[in-house]
């Protein structure tokens, strides 16, 4: 697939500057589609995304600097491989700006879109970027759908959240919780 890229593109992104204290959290939702499972090591979370199959359709990060929350992200690859979606939620000025990567296998596209989230309210999309699969320039094509995945607009209502909380709260490096 054009597309294919590893879980979240996560596992290996680079963390913090050192002189901060921070705190990163990976995430997927087990196939049952009820679980969430949380790491802190990324080599532990990896490692167990490649033993699965098929593979998470749904995965996430939170990362916190200095206790606060910095960003979560949250990843929607559906079963058919077609597109992929990569939300990136990050605090900023008592607002949540959301930066959205629609990756879109039969177009061969990426488009990048934000909108910011006040109070409850979402904002809609403006587009950043258009690239091809190659990273050339594009323009976006008349009547594309893009995938309905939903905006989060209080990330810490997210389930994964739940999952990272309980990390925090009990010190633990690894725990499946169902959802509800």
């Amino acid at each position: 697939m054009l597309f294919l890229i590893p879980i979240l593109l996560l596992a290996g992104a680079p963390s913090a500057p050192a002189q901060t204290a921070s705190e990163t959290y990976w995430l997927y939702m087990n196939n049952d589609g009820q679980t969430w499972c949380g790491y802190r090591d990324s080599t532990e979370f990896k490692a167990q995304v490649e033993k699965m199959s098929p593979a998470p359709q749904q995965s996430g990060k939170v990362t916190y600097l200095a206790g606060k929350l910095a960003e979560v992200t949250e990843q929607f690859t559906p079963e058919s491989g077609d597109w992929i979606v990569i939300d990136e939620y990050t605090p900023k000025n008592g607002a949540l700006v959301v930066r959205r990567s629609n990756l879109l296998a039969q177009a061969q596209l990426r488009v990048v879109q934000t909108a910011v989230i006040e109070k409850g309210k979402v904002e809609p999309f403006r587009i950043e970027s258009i690239t091809t699969s190659a990273g050339e320039q594009a323009e976006l094509p008349p009547h594309l759908d893009f995938p309905d995945v939903p905006i989060a607009a209080d990330v810490s209502k997210l389930p994964l959240m739940s999952v990272v909380d309980e990390m925090r709260n009990r010190r633990i490096g690894r725990l499946c919780k169902k959802e509800g």
